[in-house]
């Protein structure tokens, strides 16, 4: 049955583009394959593959203004390397970074970036990671390659269909010096070859549109018509967010697919609009398939659409795994999700994914990498190499990239979950500074995740979005919270639950109450729907949709600042 949805691409070129898109599994194989046989040869000796990475890395920057500051040319070993580079986080690394947005090369690696990824950061001022032309064509270009072939051994048929992807806009502003600074998934996104572009749902325009109700109603208005068996998106709220709004649009989205139009009171540009209603065609068999699915349910959810979906591929680990309990009613039981694995905007460290432990098996031939013991803290003393990680410790991740970090501190903690030959496989847990020290307490976000946990249970007060902010000026922990009975006895009782529970979690945390040198934690109210308050809030700060993420304990102003815009417009 016809969706409605029109495949560009005429002519003898386009024909043959709707071929190859038909055997995307096979035409994976290929390249994928290749790739695969290459890293598994790898992984069965990491530490080799490690030593050949880190050589070419310093080669490759030796005459830079970095390189030639610590010697990279007369480095011979990874004891040299360490005894030269310190570790360092981002700030440390904004200078040089900042000599390249205004022009200047060779600086950090041979050249200048072609584009910058933005991220978050510990201030104000975002972060901007560049991306060198050599790491994209020796290592970005191909992840996807390995990536895709690796999913399609695991999940077969999940390409015979259509894929809903949601990226970011590849261009979202300028340096100094005109380089693109924005999404590296968008980039990619834009550049694939033309068959694969037939098997997205998504042209690579709508994910531009500015406004955000406008951009999902589109997004839906391509997809729920389609056949669409795998759904690929970072952060699993943009899903949930979506199959919510494609219940409460459904009869405005059965409308427009019958009619092959698309709502005129949505906030399109222009151009975006034309583009959209040029691809779209009156589908009024499906539409009326729609109606007689939506007619027999109380809600729709993607398996009525999507009946052939094999694969939700999101984030599951970390902070993402509070939102996959309320993400899994809307699939069925059989329909397998994923962790979407270690992508962060200063390093894709996984390129094969695991199944069988929902955890990320390390790049071993793309980047360097260091980890110290998660017992160690923040100030460690002892650094191990990738291929003497053990199973079931936890870790704090460094990474050096042939884009031009070195030792780079990306403040993760991870959990080291099995083996693939000696490459490590492992989930990402939290943020290493989500780990807050008022008075010597040394609290965790993993601590506090398990404290409201508890205290949900032992009050029977249901609870939404949170985020707590370590005031040391006041040593007290404020715990910005939308209950959902909220009324002051229960946030009284619930902060007493939760403060009971971190004494229980956290011995120092008891001490430090007991002699009081930390308050009693203090509830503030979020109000309702405080996470689409909060999502809305980050967006307009500029952050990428499929970015979003959160840290649920932070000593950082400007979470603070977040959180009181937050409580102040509570409804």
């Amino acid at each position: 049955m016809k969706s409605g949805i029109i495949s560009k691409g005429g002519g003898v070129g386009g024909a043959v583009n709707r071929l190859l898109s038909r055997h995307v599994t096979k035409l994976l194989s290929i390249p994928g394959g290749k790739l695969y046989r290459k890293y598994v040869k790898a992984s069965k000796d990491a530490e080799r593959a490690q030593d050949s990475i880190l050589r070419e890395i310093l080669e490759q920057a030796s005459q830079t203004v970095f390189g030639q500051e610590h010697g990279f040319s007369s480095i011979r070993s990874y004891e040299d390397y360490i005894e030269r580079v310190p570790v360092r986080d981002y700030e440390k690394h904004r200078p040089y970074v900042d000599r390249h947005t205004r022009g200047e090369q060779n600086v950090l690696f041979a050249g200048k970036p072609i584009m910058y990824t933005r991220s978050s950061g510990t201030t104000a001022e975002p972060k901007l990671i560049p991306i060198s032309e050599y790491n994209f064509n020796r290592n970005i270009k191909n992840r996807g390659k390995l990536w895709l072939y690796g999913l399609s051994r695991h999940y077969p048929g999940i390409f015979d269909g259509k894929d809903f992807t949601i990226v970011s806009p590849a261009d979202e502003g300028h340096t100094p010096d005109g380089t693109v600074t924005g999404s590296l998934s968008g980039l990619i996104y834009q550049n694939i070859p033309e068959f694969m572009k037939l098997v997205h749902t998504i042209p690579y325009e709508v994910i531009t549109i500015a406004d955000y109700e406008a951009r999902a109603y589109t997004l839906l208005r391509f997809g729920v018509p389609s056949n669409v068996t795998s759904i690929f998106t970072g952060n699993p709220s943009t899903i949930l967010n979506l199959v919510t709004k494609a219940d409460q649009w459904k009869e405005d989205l059965i409308r427009d697919i019958a009619d092959g139009t698309i709502k005129s009171s949505l906030n399109l540009d222009p151009e975006i609009r034309a583009m959209v209603e040029e691809r779209l065609e009156p589908a009024p068999e499906r539409a009326e398939e729609l109606h007689r699915l939506a007619s027999k349910v109380d809600r729709l959810r993607p398996p009525d659409y999507w009946p052939n979906l094999g694969l939700v591929h999101t984030w599951t680990n970390g902070n993402c795994a509070l939102i996959v309990p309320k993400l899994r009613p809307w699939f069925n039981d059989d329909t397998p999700m994923l962790d979407f694995g270690y992508i962060a905007s200063e390093i894709n460290a996984t390129d094969l994914l695991d199944p069988a432990t929902n955890g990320s098996i390390l790049a071993v031939r793309s980047a360097f990498y260091e980890f110290s013991p998660f017992e160690e803290g923040e100030s460690p003393t002892t650094f191990l190499r990738a291929h003497q990680l053990e199973v079931g410790r936890r870790y704090y991740f460094y990474v050096t990239t042939l884009s031009g970090l070195y030792r780079y501190d990306i403040n993760d903690v991870i959990e080291v979950v099995g083996h693939f030959n000696q490459a490590p496989i492992f989930k990402f847990l939290f943020k290493g500074k989500g780990i807050t020290n008022i008075q010597g307490e040394k609290l965790s976000e993993e601590q506090l995740i398990d404290a409201v946990n508890r205290a949900a249970e032992e009050t029977g007060i249901a609870h939404e979005f949170f985020v707590a902010y370590a005031n040391a000026d006041r040593s007290v922990y404020e715990l910005y919270i939308e209950l959902i009975d909220d009324t002051p006895d229960n946030r009284s009782a619930f902060a007493r639950s939760v403060d009971k529970a971190l004494r229980t979690v956290n011995l120092e945390y008891d001490a430090k109450r007991h002699t009081e040198r930390l308050n009693l934690l203090e509830i503030i109210s979020l109000g309702k729907d405080a996470f689409a308050r909060y999502r809305d809030l980050r967006l307009k700060e500029g952050a990428f949709v499929g970015q979003l993420k959160w840290i649920h304990l932070s000593g950082a102003e400007i979470t603070r600042n977040r959180m009181n815009k937050l409580a102040s417009c509570a409804s």
